[in-house]
């Protein structure tokens, strides 16, 4: 399997499932030419990604299915490709500022907490489907009815926020989606799970 991301009319190819809202990219597995865009993602980077992804097809014949699929789509292959990705260890829709340490797996010097969001009613209740989805790091941002994931890489600590709302099955997801989280995660994570109403100050003074 390839990943490219375009970049400046190109693909790129890429370590790892480390996307932006802002970008589009192709994931080569072979059988199916995946093509995935960013909600801010422009009209030229969707051109680009659409035509790239026709010449690998082209290269084979026309063998491979392309399909391309919007971030946010609730449909039948968005499931398939967060299922693929699930097998790689989930895919991060990160922002710009942290996309290249989490491919190069190297944090920058004082790289702020960012929070992620995760939740089995957006992964279908499925382990293999699960996106983790930045959002800003702020205390209004944690609803009840999900789990989140806060990583702090200055004291090397991935906090998992489980919702009072979150049924029984993300509860028991939250532990292996920390997990996977932390395959793909720039150095070693310490894990700590907060239930909602029990925060602890080393947590909330990360929240904005």
């Amino acid at each position: 399997m390839k990943i490219y991301m375009i970049e400046g009319g190109k693909e790129k190819e890429i370590p790892g499932l480390v996307f932006t809202t802002g970008d589009s990219y192709i994931v080569d597995n072979d059988d199916i030419i995946w093509i995935w865009h960013g909600k801010n993602a422009s009209v030229d980077e969707k051109a680009t990604a659409a035509a790239i992804a026709k010449k690998i097809d082209d290269s084979r014949g026309g063998k491979p299915k392309v399909i391309a699929i919007d971030q946010g789509d609730e449909t039948a292959d968005h499931a398939r490709f967060k299922a693929l990705c699930g097998e790689l260890g989930g895919l991060k829709i990160v922002d710009k500022d942290i996309a290249e340490s989490f491919l190069r797996k190297v944090v920058k010097e004082h790289q702020p907490p960012a929070l992620f969001k995760i939740s089995s009613e957006e992964a279908g209740g499925n382990i293999n489907a699960v996106e983790f989805v930045q959002v800003p790091a702020k205390k209004e941002n944690l609803d009840p009815d999900d789990c989140f994931v806060l990583w702090v890489p200055e004291i090397n600590t991935s906090f998992i926020w489980v919702g009072e709302q979150s049924n029984v099955k993300e509860r028991v997801l939250a532990g292996q989606l920390a997990r996977k989280f932390d395959k793909d995660t720039p150095g070693v994570q310490k894990e700590v799970f907060v239930d909602q109403g029990k925060e602890p100050s080393n947590f909330l003074k990360f929240l904005k």
